[in-house]
């Protein structure tokens, strides 16, 4: 293999120049005058080895940029895969992708030049595509590749702050609300940046409606219930069986999403999506704030009290007496979680970048479930449900 391309969502293009120049500092570097080309030069005694780094951008190429994107995203959206979480955040990232380096070298590229290339990446958090069809994380792994393998875990879409803030309002209130944020935060020890931008101030922003965060709050209580039963090793048919009379009773059929339907309606349910949707118990459990029926979130480093919360539903007997009990908390306070949350989750991020646990006693899992439930009910880039990101 002597070719491969970086793919990079980022904030200021010379950072990519930067990456590259440090990557491989200790051999001759030639940047051309325009500044979208870098040739590194290994001389040795009876040999000579160039790789060369050809920067595309959306802003610079939009022509060539756009066609290149639809077609990486249709190439990995048809691939068959078991893990289609993975599939599914790949796709985002590819959406928000705004920057391409090709490579191309002049001889095989060796371990310590592809060593030198994933340094790079690193360090604007770049992901690598092979020309054998695999998409590499930063640190080699294989992310998803063409047969539908991956060696991850999870993946971690990294999302331009250009294109963050396209979506964003500032205001006083706004930023008010992320200097005490980030001075709470600074007392309990979880790290803060500074450049993390606001979120949409309260004269702006616009939350969901009471109606809306009752039905979504009882479809989750639900696919919770029913994820975590499976997750336990229950029985199938018997789990089915129970989650639907349930949903019957609470006149909850039409609350549910493509793909929770998909998942209550599958006659052999995959274990990982088992496991995903019994973490929306932390979804549901911020929603229940929300609408007044638990007194405060709390500092996400443990899970929540899911007996508390499936009684707030139980007790209620149906749906129509949930929402009539229902409150909406003021809008400047949940803004003020949603800021909260979005920087707790980018100590999280961050963490896991540095191959570091979570700061502070954070539970990153808590957090990010927390972080999708906010941005949801704050309207973040007007997404729906299925497709509420957590950028950070």
């Amino acid at each position: 293999m002597n070719q491969c391309t970086l793919y990079i969502s980022i904030k200021g293009y010379e950072k990519i120049t930067e990456a590259i120049r440090t990557a491989f500092g200790d051999k001759q570097v030639q940047l051309s005058p325009d500044g979208n080309q870098i040739t590194v030069v290994d001389k040795k005694l009876f040999s000579k080895t160039t790789v060369t780094f050809s920067l595309m951008t959306l802003d610079g190429n939009p022509g060539e940029f756009e066609p290149m994107i639809r077609g990486m995203y249709g190439f990995f959206s048809q691939i068959e895969t078991p893990h289609e979480h993975i599939q599914a955040k790949v796709l985002k990232q590819i959406s928000a992708l705004n920057a391409a380096v090709g490579i191309v070298s002049s001889k095989e590229i060796d371990p310590d030049t592809m060593n030198r290339i994933l340094e790079a990446a690193s360090r604007v958090h770049a992901v690598l595509f092979l020309p054998t069809g695999q998409l590499l994380n930063p640190e080699g792994k294989v992310v998803l590749s063409a047969q539908g393998e991956s060696e991850v875990e999870d993946f971690t879409v990294t999302v331009s702050t250009d294109l963050i803030d396209a979506h964003i309002q500032s205001s006083p209130s706004a930023e008010a609300r992320k200097e005490r944020n980030m001075a709470l935060l600074t007392e309990q020890g979880v790290p803060v940046i500074e450049h993390l931008p606001v979120i949409d101030g309260d004269e702006f922003a616009a939350i969901r409606t009471q109606e809306e965060i009752a039905a979504r709050a009882t479809a989750l209580c639900m696919i919770a219930m029913y994820g975590a039963d499976l997750a336990e090793g229950a029985d199938i048919k018997e789990a089915k069986e129970f989650i639907e009379g349930v949903i019957e009773l609470y006149g909850a059929s039409s609350f549910f999403t493509e793909k929770e339907r998909a998942f209550l309606e599958s006659d052999s349910p995959d274990p990982t999506d088992a496991i995903q949707f019994a973490w929306m118990y932390e979804c549901y459990w911020v929603l229940l704030w929300s609408l007044g029926y638990a007194e405060e979130l709390g500092y996400p480093d443990s899970v929540c009290d899911v007996q508390a919360a499936v009684d707030a539903l139980r007790l209620a007997g149906n749906f129509e007496t949930f929402l009539e009990q229902a409150k909406v908390r003021p809008k400047a306070d949940i803004l003020e979680e949603a800021d909260r949350i979005y920087r707790y989750d980018w100590a999280c991020v961050d963490a896991r970048i540095k191959g570091n646990p979570a700061p502070a006693g954070l539970n990153d899992g808590v957090v990010l479930e927390r972080h999708r439930a906010l941005n949801w009910l704050v309207r973040y880039m007007d997404a729906e449900w299925d497709d509420v990101s957590t950028d950070t």
